[in-house]
């Protein structure tokens, strides 16, 4: 979480703490407040990048999105009973290994190109030996692949705005 999202967070609650309103018996308050357990809430900061490092992780992004879509698509239709043709190229993808920074925008598109890795593979592994429609529980791990890869790429996209 970034900085944008905890002072409105604070004022909020500073807000709500002096709005506690009158008592209508007037008793007074309780002199020993409750109290709270803490819990930790781990921040992701922002990363630190050159501008290239970003560049580079924006066209990663770029291709492992234009991937994601189509190999969504197809799943999708299969989903949906529809027939698709093992002739249609793929778009081109990035191995997830190339995708090796420490930072966590490179873990998450790399998060994106396994699940995308994966979605495909199922496919091309259907191509192999064609029929008419894939078994159910093979469409849903090639469904359950492409949206993994999406929830990674829209991580990815919101800390590439940051």
């Amino acid at each position: 979480m970034n900085r944008r999202f905890w002072i409105p967070a604070l004022l909020i609650l500073l807000i709500l703490t002096g709005c506690g309103g009158e008592d209508e018996n007037n008793k007074p308050s309780n002199p020993t407040p409750e109290i709270t357990p803490t819990t930790e809430i781990e921040v992701t900061p922002a990363p630190t990048l050159s501008d290239t490092e970003r560049q580079q992780l924006e066209v990663s992004y770029s291709v492992l999105s234009e991937a994601h879509t189509q190999i969504e698509g197809i799943w999708t239709d299969l989903q949906a009973g529809q027939s698709v043709e093992c002739t249609t190229p793929l778009n081109p993808q990035i191995s997830p290994d190339a995708l090796t920074g420490a930072d966590v925008i490179s873990q998450t598109l790399q998060q994106a190109a396994i699940e995308i890795e994966t979605a495909v593979n199922l496919w091309q592994a259907e191509c192999q030996n064609p029929r008419p429609q894939p078994p159910a529980d093979v469409i849903d791990r090639g469904v359950r692949a492409a949206l993994a890869a999406g929830q990674a790429l829209e991580a990815a996209s919101e800390l590439l705005r940051q």
